[in-house]
């Protein structure tokens, strides 16, 4: 599954020592360096990797796309942003990394990634770009606070370029230079994302964009007459009611939801207490709103109420329910920080103790845990993706062997998808991972993928010494 790359590092043995343990991550799926090495040989190599300074985050995603077979000549890709916060415990070696917010001991940073998803049919391409972003604890005294608030307004005054907001801005257009050729783009972020300046940025570069709604905003005079946003919506009528898997958070419970949609256009003034003359003073654009009836609300959870902003032409239901849609794959990178952390590879139990080692550490491992949604994703044929896409001949041709014994002899035990896609590949990985087969259950997801992709490089060593 690893790719083999060499020149971007400008050193070869770099090259040959990033595809080894990206590897051995792969197929062991850990990241605590003694379980990726099998000789005290290889963990010092492991260690003169991570922590070599020369080796940098951005040159190895380079490096991961140089030999990717991917071609995205006229596709429409999604590149959805996103940041998590990797919490670790305390460890008096670790003196470069500061104490995370809110917290007295234990210290960590935030990493905040864009993956690559096809707009058409959802299928998940590839971990794009990161960004990495670490901040002292500030003390909750009351003169302290005061001194937080004073620097916060002096930071809102800043351009977007020089505050961490950035990262919506900076970490897409690695990603967009890591996958070019592309018919479109199209950036994808939460609440936080929400920025004025990130809007109008990303609309003159002629990428697309889709944000929730943070805030209420201002509206030209000449939008219906119409003062703020949320009052226009307000005033809408419901253009059509759907029903929409809602999958389950650590705040809802999984339920199918009655969603009412209203859309329209409208032109979003630039903020009063904050004018950039190098900024227009207004962006047009399109609000998509969708919200759970009451009636479909499980207990006392809280609807579903989403406010989308896109600059994507919404002049019919069908327009919207698409918006919509690509809104919902936010889930593929919620999913992957998830398996990188307590649901898979357990990044933040790593023993590694400098920020440079951790850093490498975990962009490698978000490559093998996005591998895993790859799987996941694949997995009822829908996104059209090919096996050579993800995995290796040698790989591939072992997944068709295995198929062979996995099968049962009725046609409901059989592999149904075509045999060079992913999907394909994708039934055989959830067998090994204890997956019945019957597509009546449950679908397998990251876990059984995880437990599959141990069994399948186990499996693989013999299958090489054998042919």
């Amino acid at each position: 599954m690893s790719k083999q790359t060499s020149s971007k590092f400008g050193d070869k043995r770099l090259g040959k020592a990033f595809g080894k343990l990206l590897l051995s991550m792969q197929s062991r799926e850990t990241v605590v360096i003694r379980q990726l090495a099998d000789t005290a040989s290889n963990r010092k190599q492991h260690y003169r990797f991570i922590n070599n300074k020369g080796v940098k985050t951005d040159s190895m995603l380079e490096h991961y796309w140089q030999e990717s077979t991917s071609d995205f000549s006229g596709m429409h890709l999604l590149v959805i942003g996103d940041t998590t916060t990797l919490t670790l415990p305390p460890n008096k070696n670790r003196t470069d990394i500061p104490l995370i917010r809110g917290n007295t001991t234990k210290c960590g940073f935030d990493l905040h990634a864009c993956i690559m998803v096809d707009a058409a049919l959802g299928g998940c391409y590839g971990f794009g770009g990161v960004s990495f972003y670490t901040k002292k604890k500030v003390s909750a005294g009351e003169e302290e606070q005061t001194e937080k608030l004073a620097r916060r307004k002096e930071v809102w005054k800043l351009p977007l370029e020089q505050k961490e907001r950035a990262k919506w801005f900076t970490t897409p257009c690695k990603a967009i230079a890591n996958c070019p050729g592309a018919g479109c783009y199209t950036l994808v972020g939460d609440r936080e994302a929400d920025i004025y300046d990130l809007m109008a940025k990303v609309d003159e570069k002629g990428w697309g964009f889709l944000y929730r709604s943070r805030c209420d905003r201002s509206l030209s005079s000449q939008t219906k007459g119409e003062e703020t946003l949320y009052r226009l919506l307000e005033k809408q009528e419901v253009a059509h009611s759907y029903k929409l898997n809602l999958r389950a958070t650590k705040k809802r419970s999984a339920h199918v939801g009655l969603m009412d949609v209203k859309y329209a256009k409208v032109s979003v003034k630039q903020p009063k207490n904050k004018k950039d003359p190098s900024l227009p003073m207004e962006v047009e654009m399109y609000v998509v709103e969708v919200k759970e009836r009451p009636d479909t609300v499980i207990k006392r959870e809280k609807s579903v109420h989403w406010i989308l902003l896109t600059s994507h032409p919404v002049a019919s239901v069908e327009d919207a329910i698409r918006i919509v849609q690509w809104y919902t794959w936010r889930w593929i990178i919620e999913q992957v920080f998830r398996t990188m952390k307590t649901e898979g590879l357990n990044i933040e139990a790593s023993e590694v103790e400098t920020l440079q080692g951790l850093k490498v550490l975990s962009t490698m491992a978000c490559i093998a845990a996005l591998s895993i949604m790859q799987l996941v994703q694949a997995r009822d044929g829908n996104t059209k993706q090919t096996m050579e896409q993800v995995f290796l001949e040698k790989e591939q041709l072992c997944i068709l062997s295995l198929n062979t014994k996995l099968e049962g002899r009725t046609e409901k035990l059989k592999n149904p998808h075509p045999k060079d896609s992913l999907a394909y590949a994708s039934w055989v990985i959830a067998r090994l991972g204890g997956w019945s087969g019957y597509q009546s259950e449950r679908p397998p997801g990251p876990l059984t993928m995880i437990n599959g992709l141990i069994r399948f490089f186990d499996i693989l060593v013999g299958y090489q010494i054998d042919s």
